[in-house]
């Protein structure tokens, strides 16, 4: 990386369920973090009229509300599955997004260095590995949750089925595959605050081991 102040660039990742989003944003109560969340990043590109056109080309307009915006609700039926067809569009989708979602993760990584308060900046991406997102990061860490645990927070916190999070996590490297890529894994299976702490320690070595300038 060749950004101008050299920020530590922490990418986060773990099963579904594991709070890989939760940990950095009870660290950030009280260290100076730019979060970015490439699933949000995701998410407003949506909104962007070249991507809805990119996307009406591709997929036609049953994928669209009666408003021409984007239905995620539709385009999720679409490209979650294992048919042939659903890898093969969501092939198609990730073609459209992730080059856009690499361009403003960049762009948001350089607007973090501009700002002298900022200690470092979290990349928080499911897909992380499995897009090279982890090249514009120092290190990555593993957010490591036992399934029966993880699978316990969907349903309480997202009403799916223990099947949903099966079909979902198809869609991802396996949790062992991302674990063994990490450079760092720290427990969350039992209080947050814990594994914010572990996150914290983390951070300070990458702190005090940057090289001055």
């Amino acid at each position: 990386m060749s950004y101008s102040r050299g920020l530590p660039v922490i990418g986060i990742v773990g099963g579904i369920g594991s709070g890989k989003s939760s940990v950095p944003r009870k660290l950030s109560e009280r260290r100076a973090l730019r979060i970015l969340d490439a699933d949000k990043i995701g998410h407003e590109l949506l909104n962007d009229q070249t991507v809805k056109d990119e996307i009406r080309n591709k997929f036609g307009p049953d994928v669209f509300d009666s408003d021409g915006n984007i239905s995620r609700p539709s385009l999720a039926g679409v490209v979650f599955g294992d048919s042939a067809r659903n890898q093969q569009d969501r092939k198609t989708l990730n073609e459209i997004l992730h080059p856009k979602i690499r361009k403003e993760i960049r762009r948001q990584i350089e607007h973090a260095n501009q700002d002298a308060s900022t200690e470092a900046v979290i990349l928080d991406a499911a897909l992380l590995l499995e897009t090279g997102w982890d090249q514009e990061c120092n290190t990555v860490v593993f957010v490591d949750v036992p399934r029966p645990v993880r699978q316990q927070r969907v349903v309480e916190n997202r009403g799916w089925t223990p099947e949903e999070l099966t079909k979902r996590e198809k869609n991802q490297l396996p949790v062992n595959e991302k674990k063994s890529r990490c450079d760092h894994s720290i427990d969350n299976g039992g209080a947050l605050n814990d594994a914010a702490e572990a996150l914290e320690t983390i951070l300070d070595t990458l702190l005090s081991n940057r090289q001055p300038g």
